[in-house]
């Protein structure tokens, strides 16, 4: 115990260049000691007015003649002083080095320095100062926050190191495990490969060497940075533990100004590089052996789901049901590099309508192209999961033109699906719905009614009834119903008596469950109504009660 006691005294009371114990210490703006002459023969021996601690390596300008400006290292005179000294001789005052039989008591807050009661008279009139055992108590607080700070630092740059060095390990257990892919692929192959093979296994580790270096250097700057820490620590504890406030606030400028610049670092503690790598294979060595020695590579570029973009091939506006359009999914890796090849696993999703004929092509340099054709109108949503990991940016919406179903109800169906006429006899109600659905988000479209007078054939003996129309939504559940039940259709209902056109417009507002409606009528006016929807999904209807009455959708 005493002998480890010693060592650590004598420790503290050697310098580090000359191996001797201390004579007139300085201390270094890093808070590193070194003798005086020590610091001398080292700014004579530099090429600038510029040395460098020999610890850590901080660059410090100082020459031989301004050595002496640098504070003296008091914990380790008051450590050599007590070691020359009995228990019973008395603590020395520290008296003024400009006017010698003065006692410093006072502290100069406008200069940052210790002063006597003559230094207020001379050099320090007018400033403002303090005894130092008042100001000692700010300037401590002000100290510790610092060092608690660094403190802190240190914490982090430790857990960097020991992070850093759990991925190192990682790396070289990614670089393992993807030789030993490499390996037992090519030892499937015959001797004419073999070359190939250890380019491919040199290549792995030379990309894993690479970013080991880079590690190395990483933790190299991280391990400095924790000695330098833990070297401000050291010593800023080391002047609470040993020095009176005078001695303190003699060093509280140099003290705060290295932990300042050690608290003010930066510090890169997560890896500088990723630890992907993959061993991919360009194309079917076993059916193409003369592209054999091209076929194979060693990639440290990974499929990133979050990273990989998808867009559509066209460029509309809206599509329209009925046609067949592409998707062109691009693959990134952590970083945002582009993959330069395939092979991924590409799972596309469609909600919102009926989609067919979905094909997904590898195109073999890290991009897919995703066909499909639309059966309906609607919002279409379209998701994707790369190797089974959902692929946020890559989700699309595209607004889909719709038409009128031949499905359900009746009614002729004519310009494409844009139109219905009614049919039978006059009065003969008929109906049809769109060829979508709506669940969610808001929805526009516009119908104009039109009755064709011209078209009927009178008879003194024919019973005529005035021509009606329904225009709205309906439940989606009942489309499928012989007779619509009149609580499961929210609609406008008019007369279209005469051959004249009104054209309506309608708002959908699912997310609200309202329906507006606007009429523009060049015979009555405007007006608007509006309806409160319950039901959770609903498609577009028309109705109407006459063969000479058409409903169209306006674009």
């Amino acid at each position: 115990m005493a002998e480890s006691l010693r060592y650590k005294v004598e420790e503290h009371l050697t310098c580090s260049v000359c191996l001797e114990p201390f004579k007139d210490p300085k201390v270094l703006p890093c808070l590193h000691s070194y003798c005086h002459v020590c610091i001398v023969k080292l700014a004579k021996n530099a090429k600038s007015n510029t040395i460098n601690c020999p610890e850590c390596r901080l660059a410090v300008e100082v020459d031989e003649n301004t050595v002496s400006t640098l504070p003296s290292n008091f914990f380790v005179n008051n450590l050599l002083a007590t070691m020359t000294q009995t228990s019973d001789t008395p603590a020395a005052k520290i008296r003024c080095p400009k006017h010698k039989e003065e006692v410093i008591k006072l502290f100069c807050k406008t200069c940052q320095t210790t002063i006597c009661r003559d230094c207020t008279m001379v050099d320090h009139q007018g400033h403002n100062y303090g005894f130092v055992e008042e100001v000692a108590v700010e300037e401590k607080r002000h100290l510790q926050s610092n060092l608690n700070e660094v403190k802190r630092r240190k914490g982090r740059v430790a857990q960097g190191i020991v992070n850093l060095k759990k991925f190192n390990e990682g790396l070289e257990a990614k670089n393992k495990s993807t030789i030993s892919k490499i390996s037992q692929h090519f030892d499937q192959l015959v001797k004419a490969v073999e070359s190939r093979k250890r380019e491919m296994m040199e290549k792995a580790t030379s990309i894993t060497n690479s970013k080991q270096r880079q590690i190395h250097a990483q933790l190299e700057v991280l391990e400095m940075a924790l000695a330098s820490c833990e070297s401000s620590i050291e010593f800023t504890e080391q002047v609470f533990k040993n020095g009176n406030d005078i001695q303190i606030l003699s060093m509280e400028k140099h003290i705060l100004q290295s932990l300042e610049q050690v608290k003010a670092v930066k510090d890169q503690t997560k890896p500088c590089v990723t630890e992907d790598m993959v061993f991919v294979i360009l194309s079917s060595a076993q059916e193409k052996k003369k592209e054999l020695l091209i076929a194979y590579d060693v990639d440290d570029a990974v499929a990133n789901p979050e990273s990989c973009t998808a867009s559509f091939q066209e460029t509309e506006a809206m599509f329209n049901a009925g046609k067949q359009y592409s998707i062109t999914l691009i693959c990134h890796d952590k970083n945002n590099r582009r993959l330069r090849y395939g092979g991924q696993d590409i799972k596309p999703s469609f909600t919102g309508m009926e989609v067919s004929d979905v094909a997904v092509t590898d195109n073999k340099d890290g991009s897919y192209t995703i066909s499909f054709s639309l059966c309906q109108g609607g919002m279409l949503q379209f998701e994707v999961s790369i190797n089974g990991t959902p692929a946020p940016n890559c989700s699309l919406a595209k607004q889909v033109k719709w038409v009128i179903s031949d499905a359900h109800g009746k009614g002729a169906i004519a310009n494409g699906g844009r139109t219905v006429h009614g049919e039978g006899r006059q009065g003969e109600y008929c109906w049809r719905v769109g060829e979508c659905y709506f669940d969610s988000g808001v929805h526009t479209w516009k119908v104009e009614l039109y009755n064709h007078p011209s078209l009927r054939k009178w008879s003194q003996h024919s019973c005529y009834s005035d021509p009606t129309a329904e225009v709205g939504i309906i439940d989606y559940d009942e489309i499928n119903a012989d007779i619509v039940r009149s609580e499961k259709k929210w609609v406008y209902k008019r007369s279209v008596q005469g051959g004249y056109g009104v054209v309506i417009s309608f708002t959908l507002d699912m997310e609200k469950r309202t329906l507006n409606v606007k009429v523009n009528s060049s015979r009555y006016g405007s007006s608007s109504n509006s309806y409160h929807v319950t039901a959770h999904r609903v498609s577009p209807f028309f109705a109407c009660s006459s063969p000479y009455t058409s409903i169209s959708l306006v674009e």
